[in-house]
């Protein structure tokens, strides 16, 4: 109680602001404990924001009134508000005030709050719940916009338009723009292409040279192919040049463990420092950079995001694993794809002299002065024994990736089947293997059940390509990709499909046979496979005399000459040992 001549509850009991059966009607509670309403008003209503009546508002009232501290709002009213000219209902006078301030557009924000029902009163819903829910009142006025700007209105109960209205314009504070309802085509557009949005970077001083690799995620389900050459091909470089080596990922946040993974899968290892970052495409995460980076790209996608941004091109090199131009229709993609393929004086590596070769003589003439072919390494042990099942049956892989267009998967399995149904593929010879993640639930003909594989590590994968005795690898792509290298490294036979210049891969393995896309193309190439898988013999006789290499050392060891002499203003002399060496 008050050391007032009348207590609180004296006061409140003869004030017509507080309604005794409205408060109990409203807070059944407080009838059912038998409590004086009044003194739970005082002692636990007001902390909790119950009303005392309807023509009063607790929380409005303390809204509108920073200078209540400990006093019950209703006695700071009474005692203190009313004596000064306060407002009785805050929140009805900032009704008026913002209907009439020409700042709130009904329509507008209807359009941003859809489930509004069209019986509630829009702005009343703006001045309870929109500063909670980040709306905005029109195009004229951003709420988030403007407590950003003002965080000492941040950190008080004011609704932003309301302050702005009664104190900020006075003050000479700015009204931020609220959201386009029509956005302009600039916005729409950094939207859709956010992708390739110019990275976010800051050029920093001094630094030692460093391999900044730029991807979208590193972890250890990402490496086989791309990634992982990748970071092969960083850590080679890395290791020449006495750098550090950085991942940097826009999605996920990098794996580190990956480096030890391609160690015991590889055999590389990586001498210098690895460092781990993220950047982000909306600028709250920005790359850290310096004049002695290297920044390997390896996508059409981080290229473009990193040409674009403060970063010279001198120091890019861009690592092109496939004619990406392949992944999209005719349309915008394909031509901001194109576009990048087409940077002049940017130096690429290209993985496979077969993929060079093809990307020269499709539109990329400049290629032939700008890039290094890199001939990809699979250090995998050749199988022992004749694979087999375990059974008595022989192990048939096909390379399962329903996702990704350019692996033919509905031709491959529809190849498959007439195998199996013609008996070309005997179910009582083979077991059948589909690896790939996404493959759906499926059985062949004569009721033969698949055995599907995806998730594995590298060195599990490794470890079950020995057990193969045949393949099927289908890409719509020019060059043979990593699959058919993995197998016949390791003494399967395989069948991949024909696609312009990769008509014969016999230069790289004779256990590698080629046929045409066409059903009975295959059909007829799959009769070899069998044959040469029958023999393991010759397939063994095939590995011997392959040209496929098995030393990542040694297939990078070109490229990193190339890629040394090629950015020597970025690289520098240095010393090592007391060495001076380029």
């Amino acid at each position: 109680m008050s050391d007032q001549p009348k207590s609180d509850a004296d006061l409140l009991r003869e004030s017509e602001l507080f309604d005794v059966e409205f408060y109990l009607r409203k807070n059944p509670d407080v009838r059912t404990s038998g409590i004086d309403p009044v003194l739970h008003y005082l002692r636990q209503g007001a902390r909790d924001g119950r009303d005392p009546s309807k023509a009063f508002s607790t929380n409005a009232y303390l809204r509108r009134n920073d200078d209540v501290g400990q006093m019950n709002p209703l006695v700071h009213y009474l005692r203190v508000g009313k004596p000064a000219g306060r407002a009785l209902n805050p929140l009805e006078d900032d009704l008026r005030l913002v209907r009439e301030s020409g700042f709130f557009d009904e329509d507008y924000y209807r359009h941003f709050k859809p489930d509004l029902p069209a019986e509630r009163d829009a702005v009343r819903h703006y001045l309870r719940f929109g500063r909670r829910d980040g709306l905005d009142p029109s195009e004229k006025f951003s709420t988030s916009g403007y407590l950003r700007q003002n965080p000492d209105v941040a950190r008080t109960m004011w609704n932003p338009l309301v302050h702005y209205l009664r104190h900020g314009r006075t003050e000479g504070r700015i009204a931020p723009r609220g959201a386009l309802r029509e956005p302009y085509f600039d916005a729409l557009y950094a939207d859709r292409w956010a992708q390739i949005a110019p990275m976010p970077v800051t050029k920093v001083a001094g630094g030692s040279h460093r391999i900044t690799i730029v991807t979208d995620s590193v972890a250890p389900h990402s490496l086989f192919g791309g990634v992982g050459t990748a970071i092969i091909l960083g850590v080679e470089i890395a290791n020449r040049l006495g750098a550090s080596l950085r991942l940097v990922t826009r999605t996920d946040a990098p794996d580190g463990q990956v480096i030890s993974l391609l160690e015991e899968a590889t055999g590389i290892r990586l001498e210098g420092v690895l460092e781990l970052d993220q950047v982000s495409t909306d600028g709250t995460q920005r790359l850290q950079f310096t004049d002695r980076d290297i920044v390997m790209t390896t996508s059409w996608w981080t290229t473009r995001s990193v040409l674009d941004s403060d970063i010279p091109r001198e120091q890019v090199l861009y690592l092109l694993q496939e004619d990406e131009r392949m992944f999209y229709a005719f349309g915008d993609e394909r031509l901001l794809c194109s576009e990048t393929l087409a940077e002049p004086d940017l130096a690429v590596v290209v993985n496979t002299s077969r993929l060079l070769s093809h990307l020269v003589a499709d539109g990329l003439p400049h290629l032939r002065e700008q890039a290094v072919a890199l001939e990809p390494a699979f250090p995998g042990e050749v199988a022992t024994t004749t694979a087999g099942s375990g059974d008595g049956r022989r192990n048939f892989f096909f390379y399962s990736r329903p996702h990704n267009a350019r692996n033919l998967f509905w031709r491959g399995g529809q190849v498959i089947a007439r195998a199996v149904e013609s008996r070309l593929l005997d179910p009582d010879e083979w077991r059948f293997h589909f690896v790939g993640r996404g493959t759906p639930d499926l059985t062949l003909p004569r009721d033969v059940q698949v055995e599907v594989v995806e998730g594995l590590s590298w060195t599990d994968y490794q470890a079950f390509v020995r057990t193969m005795d045949a393949a099927l690898v289908l890409m719509d792509t020019p060059h043979p990709s990593y699959p058919p290298y993995d197998l016949a490294s390791v003494g399967a036979a395989v069948l991949t499909n024909s696609h312009g210049i990769k008509t014969d891969l016999s230069d790289i393995s004779d256990n590698i046979i080629v046929a045409p896309s066409t059903v009975d193309g295959l059909l007829a190439g799959l009769e070899r496979l069998v044959a040469l898988a029958r023999d393991p013999q010759q397939r063994a006789a095939n590995v011997a005399a392959d040209h496929i290499g098995r030393d990542w050392a040694a297939a990078t060891a070109p490229v990193v000459d190339w890629v040394v002499d090629r950015f020597g203003a970025v690289v520098g002399p240095r010393q090592d040992d007391g060495l001076h060496v380029l």
